[in-house]
């Protein structure tokens, strides 16, 4: 079978889309890159953002800079529930009662609640003349009696 290469090399040059020079490589096939022209090279520095562009995928993202984000610790601290509100204060002889929620406590006494479908051990720490400081999963939190009781 005859090559048809040297149609291609004519059809090429007359139209003007190859090189004056065209040289036949190892294999025989037409070398289209002229002599003494640079190598293409994609260059890609990391450590300059923006830098570098990718002909083929013009809108890709791998030569932005990645900024590290600083680690944060994803689950929050145990937290005293809101729903927990101080309802009264009593005071019988020597004692101060706190209702909290339909339950009655004493200073140090631990009482179990149900909010939002989960049961929480609640401790009464401390009663106040108008505030409760109560304890929940060793967070502490103070409870005011609401404005229209005081």
């Amino acid at each position: 079978m005859k090559s048809q290469y040297p149609l291609y090399v004519l059809a090429g040059l007359m139209t003007g889309l190859l090189p004056v020079s065209v040289h036949a490589n190892t294999h025989g096939t037409a070398n289209l890159v002229p002599p003494g022209a640079p190598p293409s090279v994609f260059v890609h520095q990391p450590l300059e953002s923006g830098f570098g562009k990718d002909p083929f995928f013009p809108k890709t993202k791998r030569f932005e800079r990645e900024i590290p984000k600083p680690i944060q610790d994803q689950t929050p601290g145990p937290v005293v529930p809101d729903e927990i509100a101080l309802k009264g204060i009593s005071f019988i002889e020597d004692r101060k009662l706190a209702i909290i929620n339909n339950h009655t406590a004493a200073e140090g006494e631990e009482f179990s609640l149900r909010i939002n479908g989960q049961t929480v051990k609640v401790k009464c720490v401390e009663i106040k003349d108008t505030s409760v400081i109560v304890s929940v999963n060793d967070t502490t939190k103070e409870i005011s009696l609401r404005a229209i009781l005081q």
